[in-house]
């Protein structure tokens, strides 16, 4: 039996998450693994707290864009970080129903099927952007590819981390288990 309700635990475990990710983008660059975040998220916390989390991860991700990476303070440069919080959310809204559909079957295999959705739902909120952005869409596989297998390498990397939480006596919220 725990003595601690769910909501600070929950906190608790989004703020490392965010803490997690940030930290490693700092570490290999600051290329933001929103989808990765997106999928987690999604199987792990409720609709509302899977949205914050996600958002936190993307503001986090601005600041240390902005702050200490100085990206330009143009309005083109404002407008593509606030496309990819707008992708991050597609991303979500992407997996989430993947997730719904698949219960019950295998991790990898939801995790697997919500990672294309979402990182499908990602990139067309890109292109978007970048034709509202700069009046052309340019489909960029190399670009492409490189996003995916970040953000495809991140997945295995924060399941795996789950996993293994999974195996502690501690009662936090992860993939396949809600908050």
């Amino acid at each position: 039996m725990s003595f601690v309700s769910s909501a600070p635990r929950t906190a608790l475990w989004s703020a490392g998450l965010v803490a997690l990710v940030m930290g490693g983008c700092l570490l290999v660059g600051c290329l933001e693994p929103l989808v990765a975040v997106a999928v987690v998220a999604a199987g792990a916390l409720p609709m509302g707290r899977a949205i914050l989390l996600t958002l936190a991860v993307w503001v986090a991700g601005q600041a240390i864009g902005f702050g200490l990476h100085d990206y330009p303070r143009d309005p083109r440069t404002i407008a593509w970080g606030v496309g990819l919080g707008v992708a991050a959310l597609a991303a979500l809204a992407g997996a989430a129903p993947v997730l719904a559909a698949t219960a019950g079957k295998p991790t990898w295999l939801r995790a697997g099927l919500a990672f294309v959705a979402a990182f499908v739902a990602n990139q067309l909120v890109i292109l978007g952007v970048e034709q509202a952005i700069t009046g052309a869409c340019e489909i960029r596989p190399g670009v492409i590819s490189l996003v995916g297998g970040v953000n495809a390498a991140w997945l295995a990397g924060l399941l795996a981390l789950d996993a293994g939480l999974r195996r502690l006596p501690l009662a936090l919220p992860g993939f396949g288990r809600p908050a």
